[in-house]
């Protein structure tokens, strides 16, 4: 993936700014918005895939929690030794 960088003028509270780069453990304020806009960015594809993934096994969560009934066979079962 091709990066392009670009000059920016943002107006930031910097007592959050210097909060993120404590919790984040970056050295310099670039950085610190760097790594921020990427866990933003994981956390939304994470929040998606998630959704997904609910919505595929809707139906299935309640007999997901149920042992299966290994007992259903009318014929008796035998092991010989």
């Amino acid at each position: 993936m091709r990066v392009t960088l670009q000059r920016k003028n943002y107006r930031l509270d910097v007592a959050k700014l210097r909060r993120a780069q404590r919790y984040l453990r970056t050295r310099t304020e670039t950085e610190t918005i760097h790594k921020a806009l990427d866990l933003a960015a994981d956390e939304a594809e994470l929040a998606k895939a998630l959704k997904q993934l609910l919505e595929k096994g809707r139906g299935h969560v309640a007999a997901a929690g149920k042992s299966p009934d290994i007992n259903r066979s009318s014929q008796p079962c035998s092991i010989t030794l």
